[in-house]
């Protein structure tokens, strides 16, 4: 596995200092995204998480930081990308698939309820089918999520090979055209993980970025979610997973408003993710978790 961190700074976020230090001290450096006002910029370097490149960084970043400068302390500066063989992902037991397409509009957008939960991190459970606008959701992919963060749908296809394949661990329900809603869609099913992933392990680091590894973001005050980044590959106790061939954690993540939900991590087995190659399906990603 080689792992990386990915630095990112925004003149628009005050971060002027950050943008020149790293367009002075790193040629890699390439401006990204559009600029929306007027001559400010946004910028990025990659550099590996165990090189001297980014403890020059780190020290940069943490000294601001103990400094109190709001453009370090406000917001999340850098985050991990690791990148497998393909030997690593079919030697793993078990592994930790992000869903990559995501379109909107949502599901409450266009007539789907839900029952809110908690108001601080506004976590909820739906409560009637799932209505989308159809036509917006990706094509030539097999499975996505709406911006909500827990709409998950699938092709036709998928459930085909999750049932001829015997895996375990989900649901399909119906999904509703938002221009039809009373007519079942053929091509999509709504994906529900009833597999059980568990609890994390005391040994999986969660943080604010690379940078303060010993902070959150933000935890729920009653202790649905958190705000945090993977500092490190996912860690699941392997006496709290059920042997589905797809789960979701007990834990959940990200602070939901309005239309956005917290949201749990999908885990899948080593056979689902041999059966998904072999189906070439498209619209996810993979990184290895471990039981421990």
């Amino acid at each position: 596995m080689a792992e990386f961190v990915n630095v990112r700074a925004s003149e628009i976020l005050n971060q002027h200092e950050l943008v020149e230090f790293l367009k002075s001290r790193f040629p890699t450096t390439r401006t990204v995204g559009r600029n929306t006002l007027k001559d400010t910029q946004c910028v990025e370097v990659r550099v590996p998480s165990n090189s001297p490149e980014f403890e020059e960084i780190r020290r940069f970043v943490t000294t601001r930081r103990a400094q109190g400068i709001p453009a370090f302390t406000n917001f999340t500066i850098g985050s991990y990308l690791r990148k497998y063989s393909k030997t690593e992902l079919m030697n793993a037991e078990v592994l930790r698939l992000v869903i990559t397409p995501h379109f909107e509009p949502c599901g409450e957008e266009c007539g789907t309820m839900y029952e809110t939960l908690c108001t601080h991190c506004n976590w909820g459970r739906q409560i009637s089918d799932l209505v989308l606008d159809l036509r917006q959701a990706p094509q030539h992919k097999d499975i996505s999520e709406t911006i909500a963060w827990v709409e998950w749908i699938v092709s036709s296809r998928f459930v085909r090979a999750f049932s001829e394949n015997k895996l375990t661990g989900a649901e399909f329900h119906p999904v509703f055209d938002l221009r039809n809603p009373i007519k079942q869609s053929r091509e999509w099913q709504q994906l529900r993980v009833t597999g059980i992933a568990g609890e994390l392990a005391s040994v999986m680091k969660l943080g604010k970025d690379p940078f303060s590894p010993s902070q959150v973001s933000w935890r729920c005050p009653l202790g649905h979610t958190v705000v945090a980044q993977f500092l490190s590959e996912v860690f699941l106790r392997r006496d709290t997973w059920d042997g589905s061939d797809i789960a979701i954690t007990n834990a959940l993540f990200g602070q939901g408003r309005n239309l956005l939900r917290p949201t749990p991590l999908i885990c899948v087995s080593q056979r689902m993710y041999r059966g998904l190659l072999q189906e070439a399906m498209k619209g996810f990603t993979f990184e290895v978790a471990h039981l421990v």
